[in-house]
């Protein structure tokens, strides 16, 4: 990795969530991205119920042995079934539901709760995952889910840093990313890599490895997508050079706008995008939005 903004740089590894102060991850530079205010001002997202699913496929896949000091199976299909006899047409919204949900609750210790029709889809995945003999070495004997903190002595100064990637295998300098998704297939995934900017995470990612283990080699960064419905089709993605240099310029200068906006205390809203002091954007309208309205008197 050739780089001029990036003079040198520090890394350690973390426990926990313990990082310097004021450090920035990939998550924060995609918010970054919107706008400074919208990382600001990011307000705390509860779990939903696909974020909690998308936690316990992690989990079970790259680190099943903490799967169950995590996680609380419980099968409530029994007590829907004799809600639903009772003629309960949503039985999970029952106030008989609920109670029993909270004795379920007081058994899991604080375990997350996941339910057991749930646990058995993310057990049909990783087998469906395994049974491809490359995709298993990728996450397989390697290091899963390292929690990493830096600093970089940058062309702007120095700038606090965070990110734990999800697999990384160092014999063969490579990062596997486990991602769940609707649309495994070559456009439905690489739509949705430009549009959640995961060129920005494979980038970074990639970088801060190379630049930690101090090899010279370039990081392979390899996206596992697998969609979350029968059959549990999965892709690998092998993020290319052009993948990778758009990434890493638009981390460069998301990085100097996080530094701009750290040392002034300013976080502007979508105007510090704006090419004029005024703030004033053109509005022109799509090309889709353009029509004849030919008509015909009879």
């Amino acid at each position: 990795m050739e780089n001029d903004f990036i003079k040198s740089a520090v890394f350690q590894r973390t426990t926990g969530n313990y990082f310097q102060e004021n450090s920035i991850s990939v998550s924060g530079l995609k918010k970054l991205k919107v706008s400074p205010m919208h990382y600001k001002e990011a307000e705390e997202i509860e779990p939903t119920d696909a974020m909690t699913f998308g936690s316990a496929y992690h989990c079970f896949v790259l680190e099943p042995d903490k799967f169950d000091k995590e996680y609380y199976v419980f099968d409530d299909s029994a007590i829907c079934g004799a809600l639903i006899a009772k003629g309960a047409k949503s039985p999970r919204a029952t106030n008989d539901y609920k109670t029993w949900k909270e004795q379920e609750m007081s058994f899991s210790d604080g375990k997350v709760l996941l339910d057991k029709e749930d646990f058995e889809k993310i057990k049909a995945m990783k087998y469906r995952l395994f049974s491809h003999p490359y995709a298993k070495m990728l996450l397989t004997n390697g290091e899963p889910e390292v929690g990493i903190g830096g600093v970089l002595q940058t062309s702007v100064g120095e700038i606090n840093i965070k990110f734990k990637p999800d697999y990384l295998k160092p014999k063969r300098r490579a990062i596997a990313d486990l991602k769940t998704c609707a649309d495994a297939s070559i456009d439905g995934f690489t739509r949705a890599a430009a549009d959640m900017d995961y060129h920005i995470q494979a980038a970074f990612y990639s970088d801060m490895i190379e630049l930690m283990t101090g090899d010279k080699m370039q990081q392979t960064f390899i996206f596992i997508a697998q969609e979350k419905k029968k059959p549990f089709a999965f892709n690998l993605f092998e993020c290319s050079p052009q993948f990778i240099g758009q990434g890493r310029y638009e981390y460069e200068m998301l990085l100097q706008l996080y530094k701009y906006c750290i040392d002034n205390d300013k976080w502007p809203g979508y105007q510090c995008f704006c090419s004029n002091k005024y703030g004033l954007v053109e509005l022109s309208l799509p090309k889709y939005a353009i029509k004849s309205l030919d008509y015909y008197t009879y």
